[in-house]
């Protein structure tokens, strides 16, 4: 694959490849905590990839090995504490900007070295899928500083891992293995430390293969049953078929098949 660096800003990378993956990187070693600045740059980010076309399917990462992320800055959290601005300054905008993660219209893989921590595993929690080193750890300590995961992890975790261990992972704040953590379905694979980037990088570029068009629509459909009553859910998708059926993926889909050939989507 060939790579080309759309200008960096200083906190967050941005780098498209040819096979429509790109690869977003926080970039605030080493243990990448997340700061205002950082969500300001991170929301750039997602705006830019969310309107680009060009871009199929997304990795997240963070830069270095020691810590996809490792949660807030405390110094720049107590800050905000004493001068009573945490929900305004920090809790609203950082869960705007997840959820803008969380809503990107195409499929993201968190691609988890070293440890996920507090803010850190929040954000992996907004990708659809996420893979992770056989040395990294997983967590939410925020209960050791008498807060708890205000990013979103309260709402998120008990709906991808259950509520009884999402409030063993919440209550007690020790972090859990990977291997743990895939046992419980927090994560999708565990590889080798050394092999998370390229893994995560081959299963988005498997993603990005798949028609675009179907890829959205399954995503928005899983988000919206997430909040609608079953029957409601159900009648959302109706819109959703539509919008499949009108694309020319699922004709090249259908020709393909019968033709006995591999398909060759257009992501139109």
């Amino acid at each position: 694959m060939q790579c080309q660096i759309s200008d960096p800003s200083q906190l967050v990378l941005l780098e498209r490849y040819n096979d429509g993956v790109a690869v977003l990187t926080v970039n605030n070693p080493p243990l990448n905590l997340f700061t205002l600045a950082m969500t300001r740059a991170f929301d750039w980010r997602l705006r830019e990839i969310a309107v680009d076309p060009g871009i199929r399917a997304v990795v997240l990462t963070g830069s270095g090995t020691k810590a996809f992320g490792a949660g807030s800055d405390i110094k720049e959290f107590k800050e905000m504490f004493e001068s009573g601005q945490v929900i305004d300054r920090k809790l609203r905008y950082e869960n705007e900007v997840f959820t803008r993660l969380e809503d990107l219209p195409q499929p993201t893989v968190a691609a988890i070295r070293g440890v996920a921590l507090g803010g850190g595993l929040e954000l992996a929690l907004c990708c659809d899928l996420r893979v992770a080193g056989q040395s990294s750890r997983l967590g939410l300590p925020e209960v050791k500083l008498g807060v708890f995961p205000g990013s979103g992890g309260l709402v998120r975790l008990p709906k991808i891992i259950g509520e009884t261990r999402a409030k063993e992972l919440m209550y007690l704040g020790e972090p859990i293995s990977a291997e743990q953590a895939l046992t419980w379905g927090l994560l999708n694979k565990v590889v080798p430390d050394e092999d998370v980037l390229g893994t995560a990088m081959s299963l988005a570029a498997e993603l990005a293969k798949r028609p675009a068009v179907a890829i959205r629509v399954m995503k928005k459909g899983i988000r919206e049953a997430r909040v609608l009553g079953r029957e409601a859910a159900i009648e959302a998708t109706y819109p959703l078929s539509e919008t499949v059926f009108a694309s020319n993926d699922i004709k090249e889909g259908v020709a393909a098949f019968f033709a006995k050939r591999p398909p060759e989507f257009k992501h139109s």
